[in-house]
């Protein structure tokens, strides 16, 4: 069974006098011109987004060619499988301790790493 459709609700008039009725459409005027005002500035920001990632696009595919680069020297290197362990040192290490004990290892490191250096 299908619904019988939907009026949309008339502009009620009765009883209203010729000020009212001129008040209640300056009302509905405003309301459209602050809608058409924000359908504007909306589609000035999505034309902004839209040039900023033209904009950028050349830029990001650069530091990405960069990266995998970089990368692929690592891995002709022999370095890659040594990159993956130390990430994986890394995310333990800020998986087990928070930004203090982080910070206080590294000063731990820094100071042992020095101290190893003054030896020679």
């Amino acid at each position: 069974m299908s619904a019988a459709p939907v009026e949309p609700p008339a502009l009620v008039t009765q009883g209203l006098s010729d000020a009212e009725l001129r008040a209640q459409l300056d009302r509905m005027a405003r309301q459209l011109d602050e809608i058409a005002a924000e359908s504007r500035r909306s589609r000035e920001r999505w034309d902004a987004i839209d040039e900023l990632v033209r904009d950028l696009t050349p830029v990001v595919r650069i530091a990405m060619d960069g990266a995998a680069t970089r990368l692929r020297d690592f891995e002709e290197r022999g370095h890659g499988d040594a990159l993956a362990a130390g990430l994986s040192v890394a995310g333990d290490v800020m998986r087990s301790f928070d930004r203090d004990g982080i910070e206080r290892i590294g000063a731990t490191v820094v100071q042992l790493l020095k101290t190893i250096q003054n030896m020679r």
